[in-house]
């Protein structure tokens, strides 16, 4: 009887080790909870993001508009925008990292306005799950 009881304490054991492992593999993904829209972002994922044919494609995307407010004194220009891809691929939340809104050039806000036309992205992908991801990206823009 004693042996039994043991057996079964140890498949027990064996049983909670395995699920904790598991759990484990789901908390690779890391983010935190957005109180404006609601839902958890995600910063670390198992897949993340795509835009529709690549990387590539979406600086194609960014080229092919041209920007107002550029300060025509210099050369180039960076801005830094930061956005979310929501669990069905939309893009949301476009700011500029590290400024307010009150902060934003005219350069900046017609980043921003160009970021939201954006066509729908492939979402990140967390234990096989569509979820939403915080993305930042860096544009640097040259003037001839």
């Amino acid at each position: 009887m004693i042996k039994q009881l043991l057996f079964i304490l140890c498949l027990l054991t064996f049983s909670f080790a395995k699920d904790n492992q598991v759990f484990a593999q789901q908390t690779s993904c890391k983010g935190y909870y957005n109180k404006q829209l609601k839902l958890f972002v995600y910063s670390q994922v198992d897949k993340m993001p795509e835009y529709p044919g690549g990387i590539a494609k979406f600086y194609k995307f960014l080229s092919n508009y041209s920007l107002n407010g550029v300060d025509n004194d210099r050369l180039q220009s960076t801005v830094f925008p930061t956005f979310i891809i929501d669990a069905s691929g939309h893009v949301k939340n476009v700011g500029i990292y590290d400024k307010t809104p009150e902060n934003y050039t005219q350069l900046d806000r017609n980043v921003i306005k160009l970021l939201e036309t954006c066509p729908n992205w492939e979402p990140a992908k967390c234990d096989n799950k569509n979820v939403a991801m915080n993305f930042r990206t860096r544009m640097t823009l040259c003037y001839q």
